[in-house]
């Protein structure tokens, strides 16, 4: 290797890549709690200003890392930009309509199945080879998944459950597709999916009349759960292996229902918590013998 380091061996920004990766899902994991904390803006509205803010933050980042080649990289990088941006935009909606129809925690938990399906899709559409560790976790954390999904039929919450389980497929989708187009600007990716979302929005949106408080709260989230949490993951990346990325994008999984706990007093049932203790279990345990089988 012309670095000179062995495999095992960790970047000498390693700890630099922990932190931005943990700071990216500190922001993400506050979906559930700034939704909860909405007074009256419904789910389009939301995504209109969350979607529009974004694209003007990130196409500022874009231009100021292009520059005068910001053309050229647009050109070369349109089609996988496109494909990643509509699994993005279909993932972002379910995502956050899903908070609508069901518990906050329930949510997260559901979400944290997402790595099995990238596995899963990878597998099939890449023929990327599946560990055995993985299979079993994948299975386990299925059943974890079908726990909340039977307490949802129970408490009518079932379409929401269905709703996050579809945001963490379409995720899984969006990174495989992400993966095909790696030569471009991710960023880009996520540009369309916003611009794809605020169009969506337009068509079905009642009124763009939203309160002070509402818009601020809009303005954050795509500042920083859309915006600044992207470019975070994305530099923390480049330092730590991805089995160990794995586990530390548990942050979101870990923080969202807490913050919706603490601040809006809604806590997990208990086979809520079984069910996502399940899920957490099995992500951690293939991550963790993933980061084993490296070394």
């Amino acid at each position: 290797m012309r670095s000179g380091r062995r495999p095992s061996q960790r970047h000498p920004h390693y700890l630099k890549g922990v932190f931005l990766v943990i700071a990216g899902g500190v922001f993400i994991s506050q979906s559930g709690v700034i939704i909860g904390s909405m007074e009256e803006a419904g789910f389009w509205q939301v995504q209109f200003f969350r979607s529009v803010v974004a694209i003007l933050v990130l196409f500022g980042l874009l231009a100021l890392r292009h520059r005068r080649d910001l053309p050229a990289m647009v050109r070369s990088s349109w089609k996988a930009a496109l494909a990643t941006g509509f699994f993005l935009a279909v993932s972002n909606i379910l995502y956050i309509l899903s908070f609508f129809h069901t518990r906050a925690a329930s949510v997260f938990f559901i979400i944290s199945s997402q790595p099995f399906f990238t596995a899963l899709i990878a597998w099939v559409v890449l023929r990327e080879p599946v560990r055995r560790i993985t299979w079993i976790a994948m299975s386990a954390a299925m059943a974890g998944v079908a726990i909340m999904m039977w307490e949802g039929v129970g408490e009518g919450r079932l379409v929401g459950n269905l709703l996050a389980l579809g945001a963490a497929v379409t995720f899984a989708a969006f990174g495989v597709a992400l993966r095909g187009g790696r030569e471009g600007d991710m960023v880009l990716g996520v540009v369309m999916a916003s611009c794809v979302i605020s169009t969506i929005a337009v068509i079905f949106v009642d009124s763009f009349r939203i309160s002070t408080h509402d818009f601020v709260l809009c303005v954050y989230m795509g500042c920083f759960q859309v915006a600044l949490a992207l470019v975070l993951f994305a530099a923390g990346a480049k330092y730590v292996p991805a089995a160990e990325l794995m586990v530390l994008a548990l942050t979101e999984v870990i923080l969202g229902p807490l913050w919706v706990w603490l601040i809006i007093g809604e806590s997990p049932t208990l086979a809520g918590f079984i069910g996502g203790s399940i899920v957490i279990g099995a992500v951690l345990a293939n991550a963790l013998t993933g980061m084993r089988a490296r070394v």
